[in-house]
């Protein structure tokens, strides 16, 4: 076995404390077996057994021999003895009381946080794991700073209101550290989905934008009979071009007439080959990835309208064929609370142009689903799953039940 410069005596003391303090109902005594292999030479091994005799003579520990060590001077354990006495020795607070200063730091600094319930079950959680010497969401007990940014972005994220704000400046405005939300958006993900299970996305960017915090704040890019009369804007129709438009200005909009089927497409150079080269009476809107909240509420507006006009309007989304783009589908399909079709996103052009499937994170959830959605997805989670990103695709528009492309 390879050696450790790293299994030094004070190592192995400290494990016995660790284990002290972990809440374990224990009926035998803490002792630490010594692998004599991760030692190293005879000058770290004369280290170790000096450093090791000096924490019983501290009465901290005894150490103990099997018969074979009366010869070689070797010792089999080390047992604790008395850990208030290792405490001293080490120079080492015990992790109880180490919790408790970080408990009282915390409050000091975030009352008015802690008086929301769910914050406070929080705090006095990670409280709980530092006293049994554990970490919570990794940190230590020494990193109460990181923690307190942790739950000032997440508090502040879920009193966020009004209009979708970029990370950076919300970061920067809330903790003064611009790329702190950056740094921390996995912990910073994980607590709100733990504060609202409901929250769309799996991974921390989705959940993050789903709850207004996006990484750049986009227009919202659309292609078909927009109608538009305010103070700002007067569109009478955009006809064939696609344009990009506030949400503000969205909620504004109307369609001069009804469509033939609306398009949502994930990817922006999917959506711009779409717009430019396929013809047709149809509103074709761009996710851009996960939709932002914003985008998202001016997606509900148009289409809305069109179903307003057109009851039976057909809505298609068009993404990439893996867990991520099933996901945005689901999200979408939840937001318009209507079936919601897939376009271009079927098995046998995975088969054909794919490559292997990287992550399966959601799936499960996904394929109880009914609809196309849910056959997707289980499909993906199967030996023969493939991912398929959508520019891999030349657009097409949908095609009828009678087998010819929807055309004007």
């Amino acid at each position: 076995m390879p050696r450790n410069n790293q299994y030094t005596a004070e190592t192995m003391l400290n494990r016995l404390l660790d284990r002290f303090e972990a809440p374990l109902a224990r009926t035998r005594d803490v002792t630490q077996t010594i692998d004599y292999t991760l030692v190293g030479g005879p000058a770290a091994q004369d280290e170790f057994h000096r450093v090791l005799r000096d924490a019983e003579r501290a009465g901290g520990v005894a150490l103990e021999q099997d018969r074979l060590g009366r010869f070689t001077g070797e010792f089999a354990r080390v047992r604790l003895v008395d850990p208030d006495k290792l405490y001293r020795f080490l120079v080492r607070a015990p992790a109880r009381a180490t919790a408790e200063t970080a408990h009282q730091a915390i409050l000091a600094a975030i009352p008015e946080i802690l008086a929301d319930t769910f914050f406070r079950d929080i705090e006095q959680e990670a409280i709980a794991a530092w006293k049994s010497g554990k970490t919570f969401l990794g940190l230590s007990v020494g990193e109460i700073n990181t923690f307190l940014t942790i739950i000032r972005l997440v508090h502040g994220i879920a009193n966020l209101s009004g209009r979708d704000i970029d990370h950076r400046t919300f970061s920067r405005r809330t903790v003064k550290d611009s790329k702190a939300l950056e740094r921390m958006e996995g912990r910073v993900a994980q607590l709100l989905r733990r504060r609202d299970p409901s929250l769309a996305g799996e991974e921390p960017r989705e959940v993050l934008e789903a709850s207004g915090i996006v990484r750049r704040a986009h227009l919202l890019q659309v292609k078909g009979p927009i109608r538009l009369c305010s103070g700002a804007l007067n569109i009478h129709n955009t006809g064939d071009a696609f344009i990009g438009l506030p949400w503000l200005s969205v909620r504004q909009a109307s369609l001069a007439h009804g469509v033939d089927y609306v398009m949502t497409v994930e990817n922006p150079t999917s959506f711009w080959r779409y717009s430019t080269e396929i013809d047709g009476n149809y509103l074709a809107l761009l996710t851009d990835g996960f939709p932002a909240r914003d985008v998202l509420s001016s997606m509900m507006h148009l289409v809305r309208h069109a179903l307003l006009l057109a009851p039976e309007t057909p809505v298609y989304h068009w993404g990439d064929i893996d867990a991520g783009g099933l996901r945005i589908a689901a999200h979408l399909e939840d937001a318009f609370g209507i079936h919601v079709q897939l376009h271009q996103m079927e098995p046998k052009l995975a088969r054909a142009f794919g490559s292997p499937l990287q992550s399966q994170k959601g799936l499960e959830r996904l394929a109880m689903r009914s609809g196309e959605i849910g056959q997707l997805a289980l499909w993906l989670r199967s030996e023969e799953a493939k991912m398929l990103e959508q520019e891999e695709l030349d657009p097409m528009p949908p095609i009828l039940a009678a087998g010819r492309p929807l055309s004007s």
